[in-house]
């Protein structure tokens, strides 16, 4: 019996291991299964922060691409208001309104909020900052603290090119006499009378119901064209600044009064003495060096009355500066109904040249002179008894134009009517392009480029 006893003792033991073992084998399977529940928790919220980012990145980028777009609207709504002097758009407490470019040649930084996320940014509005491009947008946008940069080049068009078919435009007559010489594209919407040697290497436009009359020996080069059809001059209002009379460079003509009194002065360089004579009348608006001088222009956009050149008088434009005269209406400059007005004279061997003109180059900027006139008051301008080349574009659509005596123009011409005569000439060097004028200035996307890193300096350094 003893023996029995020690058997079913030693089978019960036996069962109680087994319990045990049991025990032990489940504790071992679930430390296994909440291992691989733990990894696959771990791997899911990794997985959430991933996606969290990658919203908030893709947040990011479209609050950065907004504020670009917010950039483009608002350059051109503001395109007729900005200058030179003023190209930026800023703020002033709610407002936005014109501003300078700061220190570093960028305009101020401009923010908003799109849905959750925040942009700025900030617009290069010159070929300086923006490298080859007429300008450029870089825009930051940042959603929960993960940011984004991008950089949009952008270029320029305006509405109607008034010289995209013609170098020589009129809104009435065309007369050539006397051996004068166009060889750039002539287009007006009255007649186109040549006679006496006179001659046009270029396509031909007379209005509709008018003529094209050749005589004494008088004849248009072989290979060119002639048209019919009548084209609107816009009037200077369309693109002039609507700041100009307040924001403009006239202050760099004015003389000083003491060393650098009032600021600006005498910014222009000229090679008379100051003391003696002074090349701005700011009374009556006049621009009128002294004979034998030379003025250099390095400002921005001018708003004169009248610009009297003569006897060896020389105006130049710098080599970096992109000059603009403007030139206000007859009645706001004091002439009187039933008078003419003549608000450019240039006689004498005087000229206006440009040192940024350069074809060898490809350099053509050239000064622009931007005669508003008046539809009620006559108005007259000037060229006569000059020699060698002048460099600009002339656009006067109310004012009857005299090109007269020898001298070359270089660039594009629109009048009322227009006379050359006595070996006068115009013509453009391969490559020149006149500026497209007659509305404000469109802004459009050329490219798009993401940069690296939130912010920089320049700000689009890395892009």
């Amino acid at each position: 019996m003893a023996a029995i006893d020690r058997f079913i003792l030693l089978v019960r033991d036996m069962r109680r291991n087994q319990r045990g073992m049991a025990v032990a084998t489940a504790l071992i399977a679930m430390t296994v299964a909440f291992s691989f529940a733990s990894a696959a928790v771990v791997y899911s919220v990794n997985t959430q922060h991933g996606t969290v980012r990658d919203h908030n990145s893709k947040e990011a980028i479209a609050a950065a691409d907004a504020g670009a777009n917010v950039a483009l609207m608002r350059m051109n709504q503001f395109s007729k208001a900005v200058s030179t002097a003023t190209p930026c758009t800023g703020v002033s407490g709610s407002l936005l309104v014109v501003a300078k470019a700061e220190a570093d040649g960028w305009c101020p930084q401009l923010t908003g909020t799109v849905g959750k996320a925040t942009y700025s940014y900030r617009v290069g509005p010159t070929t300086t900052a923006c490298s080859s491009s007429t300008s450029c947008v870089v825009a930051v946008g940042t959603s929960n603290g993960v940011s984004r940069r991008i950089e949009v080049t952008l270029g320029t068009s305006t509405v109607g090119g008034a010289f995209s078919n013609a170098g020589v435009i009129g809104d009435e007559d065309i007369t050539l006499s006397n051996s004068a010489n166009i060889r750039v594209g002539v287009g007006t919407n009255g007649n186109v009378s040549l006679t006496n040697n006179a001659s046009i290497c270029g396509d031909i436009r007379r209005g509709v119901g008018k003529k094209i009359t050749f005589t004494n020996n008088s004849s248009q080069c072989s290979g060119y064209v002639q048209t019919e059809g009548n084209e609107t001059l816009p009037p200077v209002s369309s693109f002039m600044p609507s700041n100009i009379a307040t924001e403009n460079s006239n202050y760099r003509l004015v003389k000083c009064t003491s060393t650098n009194v009032p600021s600006g002065c005498q910014s222009d360089s000229y090679s008379k003495s100051w003391g003696t004579t002074v090349p701005w009348n700011a009374t009556t608006r006049t621009i009128e060096p002294a004979q034998n001088s030379t003025l250099t222009l390095s400002g921005g956009d001018y708003f004169i009355c009248k610009l009297n050149l003569g006897n060896n008088a020389h105006l130049i434009m710098g080599a970096t500066a992109t000059v603009r005269i403007f030139f206000d209406t007859p009645e706001n400059c004091g002439a009187k109904a039933g008078s003419t007005w003549e608000p450019i004279v240039v006689q004498n061997n005087a000229d206006i040249t440009s040192s940024g003109y350069q074809p060898s180059a490809g350099k053509f900027s050239v000064p622009g002179l931007y005669v508003t006139g008046s539809t009620s008051i006559a108005s007259k301008i000037s060229f006569s008894n000059n020699s060698g080349s002048n460099q600009f574009v002339l656009y006067a659509p109310n004012s009857n134009l005299y090109f007269e005596n020898n001298a070359t123009y270089k660039g594009a011409i629109a009048g009322k009517t227009i006379y050359f005569t006595n070996n006068a000439k115009v013509e453009q060097d391969s490559g020149f392009k006149a500026p497209q004028l007659g509305g404000s200035t469109i802004y459009a996307r050329q490219s798009y480029v993401e940069c690296t890193g939130a912010t920089a300096s320049p700000p689009n350094a890395s892009c």
